[in-house]
């Protein structure tokens, strides 16, 4: 279990790295394109096609940051004010439906994969679009993984085993 832990910890450190370089390069993709239209009238056509790339793989992981963190919005209003077994369900209840969510991102991506891989940006035509919406599979397979993990702890927590 600690190998799992440091695994994902490791992971989420290189995604939070990734998403310094994706808004460092969307503000500076921004700028550009704001000083080249007010100081020269002149505009890169390929720029909102990039930012929207780079703002897709931002967002996606970011959800791994946040959802390692516990920083997603969650019902934790209603369960607070219940008896401790009927939070101990909710919790496990959460961590299914995470599961059934992060499934349902890596289904949907190889699901539109055989359209996405053949279908390029206008102005990006050496990217395909199968890049655009990969950071969704690897956020859901991150969920995926992640739930896994806390269920396997909070059973152990719960049976009274250590973990290891």
């Amino acid at each position: 279990m600690r190998l799992y832990k440091k695994i994902t910890d490791v992971f989420v450190k290189i995604v939070s790295a990734l998403l310094i370089l994706l808004i460092a390069g969307i503000v500076t993709m921004m700028l550009t394109e704001l000083c080249a239209r007010n100081f020269f009238n002149k505009s890169f056509r390929f720029s909102t096609e990039l930012c929207g790339f780079l703002f897709m793989w931002m967002a996606f992981l970011g959800v791994i940051v946040l959802y390692d963190q516990n920083r997603l919005i969650t019902l934790d209003m209603i369960y607070v004010r219940v008896p401790e077994k009927v939070q101990n369900l909710f919790w496990f209840v959460n961590k299914i439906f995470s599961i059934g969510l992060g499934v349902i991102m890596i289904v949907a991506y190889c699901g539109m994969y055989k359209i996405n891989s053949t279908s390029y940006f206008s102005t990006m035509q050496f990217l395909s679009k199968a890049w655009h919406f990969l950071p969704m599979a690897i956020a859901g397979g991150y969920i995926v993984v992640k739930s896994v993990y806390q269920l396997i702890e909070r059973t152990m927590l719960l049976t009274g085993k250590a973990v290891q």
